[in-house]
């Protein structure tokens, strides 16, 4: 009977130790950035003729206060980068785009944390909410 009892003992000391190895080592559940918005504005294009020009507004988040955000545009391939306020909103400089252009936006924090990337679809402004989100790749 004492066999038994010190394999119960072992068995459930080496159980607790895994459970605690594993709380210890919980997965990281990154928070992704902060949604946006994009107005549109009509611009000189510098010929005698006018373009369209998109601007971000970031919306607010205080876990991204004074963070840097990149705000690239993957269907054309370039972006701004854009400094956020004390409450986590920024509004980017004008950049060219079009409408239904797949939008990366990402920042880091001044502690150097990164968030992950967002997709957003530049359309124009929606009250209240974010832009949509991009339709998965094909």
């Amino acid at each position: 009977m004492n066999a038994l009892r010190r394999r119960f003992l072992k068995f459930t000391t080496l159980l607790g130790a895994v459970a605690l190895l594993w709380a210890c080592n919980a997965p990281f559940i990154p928070v992704p950035p902060p949604g946006a918005t994009f107005s549109s504005e009509l611009v000189d294009d510098g010929m005698g003729g006018q373009k369209t020009v998109w601007i971000t507004h970031g919306l607010p988040a205080s876990s991204a206060a004074f963070a840097v955000y990149t705000v690239f545009n993957d269907t054309q391939q370039f972006g701004i980068v854009a400094v956020a306020g004390a409450d986590g909103t920024f509004t980017g400089r004008p950049m060219d785009g079009n409408m239904g252009d797949r939008i990366r936006l990402s920042y880091e924090t001044p502690a150097g944390a990164q968030s992950d990337s967002l997709c957003l679809l530049l359309t124009t402004e929606v009250v209240g909410s974010s832009a949509p989100l991009c339709p998965p790749a094909p």
